[in-house]
């Protein structure tokens, strides 16, 4: 036979197990599956049960338990009939090829090595005869979500929607690149006269371009750290450029092959080398002294939201 103190002791127990505060919606709906006792008129004399004893009060509490443990659970998303069933999430649009021209706002995907544009891979007609073409990056597709505003080439650039500060030795109908996807590879001793083939050889390894950068006498970066980027693993680094590219052959700083030029005075870049299953990629993205705050974050969402498949 169980004793007062017994009981005392399962309530106590259960109590301490659960929850000491429940949110207004549970207790409103305690509230309305227990009968309402009317308030009495005054003059009258209290209910009172002269025998109540402290087994049932804790018997009572005991079933006041019950009863906020059972709609309380009822409550919790898809598993009772107070909030229904949770809706089933409708599945994302896949990606869209990146086309050359306007983007609407979405999700793109790209094939940079696939061969499409040799400029991601190596430089046709011999100026790169040390480069050779890698099969293992063919199948590699990155997929990015941009806003509004922004350009694809149909290969491996996104350009933004600012124009260019001056002067501009891009494409006139395009605003500033903001995303180039590449390999990264040889370098040019002297990017301001830069004259195919490049003529500083570099191995194949995430650390072999970033430690490459950096150690360039002509060329303003930061020291490599390490950095994860799409779930791969790898060095990140800026690169600043000069102040000044009016004095370089045709207008261009072309830092290394293959890759691209810097579209004017004072562009800073931004690399993320990682190691994609053995195959080097380079996410590059650019930006300006005049770039605003919000433009700068808006690329390092488009940045963030990029995911490589190998």
């Amino acid at each position: 036979m169980r004793t007062e103190r017994d009981a005392t002791r399962i309530v106590q127990s259960w109590l301490e197990e659960g929850v000491t505060a429940l949110p207004d919606r549970v207790l409103d709906a305690v509230l309305d599956q227990v009968p309402a006792t009317r308030q009495r008129r005054s003059g009258w004399p209290t209910w009172r049960l002269a025998d109540m004893n402290s087994y049932a009060k804790f018997a009572m509490a005991a079933a006041a338990v019950v009863v906020v443990a059972v709609v309380g659970y009822n409550l919790l998303p898809g598993t009772g009939t107070f909030g229904g069933p949770r809706p089933t999430p409708s599945p994302s649009p896949p990606p869209v090829a990146l086309p050359n021209g306007s983007l609407a706002p979405g999700r793109y995907v790209m094939r940079p090595f696939s061969g499409a544009d040799p400029a991601t891979v190596c430089m046709g007609g011999g100026l790169m005869p040390q480069c050779s073409e890698n099969p293992a990056d063919d199948s590699i597709q990155v997929s990015f979500t941009v806003p509004a505003g922004y350009t694809g080439d149909g290969n491996h650039i996104i350009y933004g929607p600012d124009p260019v500060p001056p002067p501009y030795t891009g494409d006139s109908h395009f605003g500033d690149g903001v995303l180039v996807i590449e390999r990264g590879a040889n370098l040019y001793s002297d990017p301001c006269h830069s004259t195919p083939p490049p003529d500083i050889a570099v191995g194949p390894t995430v650390d072999d371009f970033a430690n490459a950068i950096a150690a360039h006498p002509l060329l303003d970066a930061t020291d490599p750290v390490d950095v994860t980027l799409a779930g791969y693993s790898g060095k990140y680094l800026d690169l600043q450029l000069p102040a000044d590219v009016s004095g370089c052959g045709d207008l261009s700083f072309w830092p290394w092959e293959p890759g691209v030029y810097a579209q004017g005075n004072n562009q800073r870049w931004h690399l993320w080398i990682l190691d994609v299953h053995g195959v080097r990629v380079v996410v590059q993205s650019m930006d300006w002294p005049s770039t605003t705050p919000q433009r700068k974050a808006e690329i390092q969402a488009i940045v963030d939201s990029i995911q490589i498949t190998p």
